[in-house]
């Protein structure tokens, strides 16, 4: 379900007359683009054959006086929680099965919780950030459980309890020529593990964590994105577009859950 997550994403970056003056002016050697805030838009659901988007109250992080982009699991907070649901600032595209998605307090955090039963789903919010100025990507996640027959190395088991990605869009063709760099725990390969996908070249999922040491328990990360970039596609990356979470486990007909929180980019 990689490539439909593509897809997905760039459609709505080809889409988004803000992001294709943000990166067309990028390209062309404009200033950086200016803090924004999407509005509020009303949920829909898009309904007929393929993903399915629902789409909430969407904002853009922006710069901070330290140099970060915070990235938050939600805009606003339901007063009672845990809340069902897709969390406003994020919009969810289904892909197979039904998503189950909450938003709650664990261990002291605001977390999003995304259970995969036999599904596959993602949510995803834009982001305006340059690798050259903020490279560090971090994050925290909890992964309760894993897709017992899941394996990132095989087309046919290719699923995962939680990943997270970040979108490179490419203009003038975002469809066929963005780069999405992706960061799994996956339940077999090992960690380092690159995984390219067959039907989408341009997608690129690496292995941090696997198997079943430290289920259970809070992981935090930080990736320098312009390095990670540099090794599996080479070169320098574009601007970061959009920042995904993922839940999979359709292949298997499995089942994965996972807890996702403390999202942001910052300076080295």
């Amino acid at each position: 379900m990689l490539a439909a997550l593509v897809v997905g994403v760039v459609v709505l970056l080809a889409a988004s007359p803000r992001h294709r003056t943000f990166y067309l002016g990028h390209l062309g050697g404009g200033a950086a683009p200016p803090a924004v805030d999407a509005g509020s838009e009303s949920a829909t659901r898009t309904a007929g054959k393929g993903p399915r988007r629902t789409r909430v109250r969407v904002t853009v992080p922006t710069e901070d006086a330290e140099g970060r982009v915070r990235v938050p699991v939600a805009d606003v907070v339901p007063a009672t929680l845990p809340a069902e649901g897709v969390p406003a600032g994020w919009e969810l595209r289904e892909f197979a099965g039904k998503p189950d998605i909450e938003l709650l307090r664990a261990d002291g955090r605001l977390a999003l919780k995304l259970r995969s039963e036999s599904s596959a789903f993602a949510l995803y919010r834009d982001v305006v950030v340059d690798p050259s100025v903020q490279p560090r990507l971090g994050w925290s996640w909890k992964v309760t459980k894993l897709p017992a027959d899941g394996d990132a190395r095989d087309p046919a088991r290719n699923d995962h309890a939680v990943g997270v990605y970040v979108v490179f869009p490419r203009w003038p063709s975002p469809i066929t020529s963005s780069d999405v760099l992706g960061y799994v725990w996956d339940t077999a390969a090992p960690v380092g593990t690159v995984v390219t996908l067959s039907k989408a070249e341009n997608v690129r999922a690496l292995v941090v964590a696997s198997g079943r040491a430290g289920v259970g328990e809070w992981h935090h990360y930080e990736r320098d994105i312009a390095k990670d970039y540099a090794t599996v596609f080479g070169g320098s990356p574009g601007r970061v577009g959009k920042l995904a979470v993922m839940a999979d486990a359709d292949h298997t007909r499995g089942l994965g859950e996972a807890l996702v929180a403390d999202l942001l980019f910052q300076r080295r």
